[in-house]
C-alpha cells in the first residue's frame, strides 16, 4: 500500500511540475581571476582564459540542474596591483587548475529553447564541487569550491542558446598562489588567514536536445 502511494506521489511530481528531460550541453569560453594575497584584488578583472564544457537538465522552466567542467590558467602579478605594499613586494605567480563542480540554476522568468515567449532569463546559480591545482609543497592537490554566480541567456538559433554569466568561487584553503606562509620570512608576508578567491566570467553557447514533456505547473 504504502509503495503504491509513493509511485503516485512520483507520478504527480514528474507530471505536474517537471517538463520533462530536455537537456543542454555546450561549452563556456572566458577569462579568470585570482582574489587573494598576490596581484590585484578586483572581483571582476580576468586576467587569464578559462575554458570548459557544460551540461544542463532543464527539470522545470524556473530552474535547471547543471554540471560544468573547467581549466584555467590562475595568475597574479603584484606589479599589476593598486596596493603600494604589493608592488613594493613585487610577487608574481601562475597556476593551472581543473574544477568539477554541479548544482542548480534558478530561473527569474520561465525558460525553454523551444517555447515562444520563455526563450530569455536573466538567472543565479550556485553550486559545489572540487578544483585540482599545483601546490608549492606537494605538488597537485584537491580542494573544495563553492561556485555562486549570475548570468543572462536567451536563444540564439532553433535550439542554440547563449548565456552570459560570472560565478565566484570561494576556497577552503590558502595556497593557490603556491607561496607556503613561513612567519620567520619577512620578505613574503602571506596571510594565511585569507582562504583564495578566483572568478570566471564569460559566455556558454549550449545545444538543446531531448523530448519535452508537458508542463502544467503553475509558477
Amino acid at each position: 500500500m504504502m509503495n503504491k502511494k509513493l509511485l503516485v506521489i512520483i507520478f504527480i511530481l514528474f507530471t505536474g511540475v517537471s517538463i520533462g528531460q530536455i537537456n543542454e550541453a555546450g561549452v563556456f569560453l572566458g577569462g579568470s581571476n585570482y582574489i587573494g594575497d598576490i596581484g590585484r584584488t578586483n572581483w571582476i578583472y580576468p586576467n587569464s582564459y578559462a575554458v570548459g564544457a557544460v551540461y544542463k537538465w532543464n527539470m522545470h522552466p524556473r530552474y535547471s540542474i547543471r554540471a560544468n567542467y573547467t581549466y584555467s590558467k590562475i595568475i597574479g602579478d603584484d606589479a599589476q596591483s593598486n596596493n603600494s605594499f604589493r608592488k613594493y613586494r613585487d610577487l608574481n605567480f601562475s597556476n593551472s587548475i581543473h574544477e568539477l563542480v554541479v548544482g542548480i540554476e534558478y530561473h527569474f522568468f520561465k525558460y525553454s529553447l523551444s517555447k515562444i515567449g520563455y526563450t530569455n532569463t536573466p538567472y543565479i546559480l550556485l553550486e559545489a564541487g572540487v578544483v585540482n591545482y599545483g601546490t608549492f609543497a606537494s605538488g597537485r592537490t584537491y580542494n573544495f569550491t563553492m561556485p555562486f554566480g549570475v548570468g543572462y541567456k536567451m536563444k540564439l538559433a532553433h535550439n542554440i542558446g547563449i548565456g552570459f554569466e560570472t560565478s565566484f568561487r570561494y576556497t577552503f584553503k590558502d595556497d593557490i598562489d603556491g607561496y607556503p606562509y613561513d612567519e620567520n620570512s619577512a620578505n613574503i608576508q602571506i596571510n594565511p588567514n585569507d582562504n583564495d578567491w578566483y572568478v570566471f566570467t564569460g559566455i556558454t553557447l549550449v545545444f538543446a536536445f531531448g523530448r519535452e514533456g508537458c508542463y502544467t505547473g503553475k509558477f
